[in-house]
């Protein structure tokens, strides 16, 4: 089939330099790559102790300029005034940034400083061209983002002045935004398939040596395996799991999934565009990401990958139409199985997801209000409703659950309709979807069913995630 009509705005982009159209100034997207690099350096084993999330901001802040200018490079309107806005809140942005690195939302007037800075990360991911366009076609999200934005600010303004947990919705909260509504306009969603394939396999040739040298020490990376061990299936041997140089293999699995089908989607499309060289090294990156996802032997990204990988076949084999046929009855076949983990009346060993998930349903359900519990430790809230006392002590190992445990009902349907109502969205406007994305999305929106992590964080599953319904939720623009 013909996938030329896949090519919508995040892919056909004038400024995509994999394309026949490249222009120099356009390199500068590139720039996503060494930002998705050390994101996931940032999660490393023995990562500088001076490097955290504060400094990780400031270079997504400042990202944000740069891809504004390559993109008025190439305009005949060159929209002043975005840039001297933009440029505005990037001195208040860093002098934010730069209190609160020191702790500090002040005690005196702190409601007023709080809502201001809420109000600068609600327009800050905004600002750029077509700005009232964009806001008009995706009201729905901005308005989610607004409201669980919100929330975690109104439990901001009750913490005390140089709190910690204020610190994190300062800084996972600009995360959040710009991943989702800046970058995935500007910056190409090859370029962001490259750049995520590329930086996944880097990590697995620096860990897979580790199976015949044993540890070693590459500046101050230390990739190692993991300590428990699986039997490879038919040939009956036994292998540690794979975790390269990341803290455990479920961080290295969720990195390996998103690389391999990033660059499955990039093998498939380069060979209708007839670039071999571009086909060769996305099939070695498949490659590579693929086996080193089975040899993290994390099944919930084995899963995930299934999930986007039959999504995007039944794409490429029968078209467009194809799109409700995949999702609609995958989706429901996952929350069948989510049911089975839930009231364990399945034979699939969850590791004990079942208890904690109910007992983070339960502390839900006894929240002190609709807007959650706020930036808590979640493993603390849910343990009075843990039955098994083997499992008391652990997180819920669910974003769904967690988000509603920190933001509530309310928080958390907004958290619902950016990840879920961007899949609806997807399977109603078949005809203008970016497929692979889509499949994409609901491989990471059934993934965070089976692990803790949310959008809302610095991990690095959620700044893939939120890298990943950005593009989704950007895709229709034109």
């Amino acid at each position: 089939m013909n996938l030329q009509d896949n090519q919508n705005a995040s892919t056909r982009s004038f400024l995509n330099p994999f394309t026949s159209e490249f222009r120099p100034f356009a390199l500068v997207q590139l720039i996503l790559i060494p930002l998705l690099f050390t994101g996931v350096l940032y999660r490393a084993q023995n990562s500088p102790e001076w490097f955290g999330s504060f400094h990780l901001d400031l270079l997504f802040l400042y990202v944000t300029p740069l891809l504004l200018l390559a993109h008025t490079y190439y305009r005949t309107d060159s929209g002043l005034w975005i840039h001297v806005a933009q440029a505005s809140l990037l001195i208040l942005l860093t002098f934010i940034l730069l209190r609160q690195h020191n702790l500090y939302i002040p005690g005196d007037g702190r409601t007023l400083h709080v809502v201001l800075v809420f109000l600068l990360y609600a327009v800050y991911p905004f600002i750029g061209y077509d700005f009232v366009a964009f806001l008009r076609s995706r009201a729905v999200y901005v308005a989610a983002y607004v409201l669980m934005l919100g929330v975690f600010f109104f439990h901001v303004n009750s913490m005390a002045a140089g709190s910690t947990k204020a610190s994190f919705v300062v800084y996972m909260a600009l995360l959040f935004g710009v991943n989702v509504f800046f970058i995935p306009r500007y910056v190409s969603r090859n370029v962001f398939f490259w750049g995520l394939s590329l930086v996944a396999g880097f990590f697995v040739v620096i860990g897979l040596p580790v199976y015949v040298i044993g540890s070693y020490d590459l500046w101050w990376f230390q990739p190692q395996l993991f300590e428990a061990t699986a039997t490879i299936p038919l040939l009956g041997t036994e292998f540690h799991y794979l975790q390269s140089v990341l803290d455990n293999p479920n961080i290295l699995a969720v990195l390996t999934f998103s690389g391999a089908f990033a660059a499955l989607v990039l093998a498939v499309e380069n060979v209708f565009q007839r670039r071999f060289l571009l086909v060769s090294l996305a099939s070695v990156l498949f490659f590579l990401n693929g086996l080193a996802t089975y040899l993290t032997h994390a099944r919930a990204s084995w899963l995930a990958l299934a999930l986007a990988t039959v999504v995007y076949a039944g794409y490429v084999l029968f078209g467009r139409r194809s799109v409700p046929f995949t999702v609609v009855p995958l989706a429901l076949a996952s929350a069948v199985l989510l049911l089975t983990i839930l009231f364990a009346v399945g034979p699939i060993d969850a590791h004990g997801r079942a208890p904690l998930w109910m007992a983070g349903l339960r502390a839900i359900k006894n929240a002190p209000s609709a807007l959650g519990y706020g930036v808590v430790n979640t493993h603390a809230v849910i343990e009075p409703f843990v039955t098994d006392p083997h499992f008391r002590g652990y997180s819920p190992h669910n974003s769904y659950v967690q988000i509603f445990l920190q933001v509530g009902i309310v928080g958390g349907m907004a958290y619902l309709v950016i990840v879920l109502g961007s899949i609806v969205e997807g399977i109603v406007r078949w005809n203008s979807v970016d497929v692979p994305m889509l499949g994409f999305a609901l491989a990471f929106a059934v993934h965070q069913t089976f692990a803790v992590y949310t959008m809302f964080n610095n991990a690095v599953a959620s700044i893939l995630a939120m890298l990943v319904f950005g593009y989704l939720i950007c895709g229709y623009e034109r």
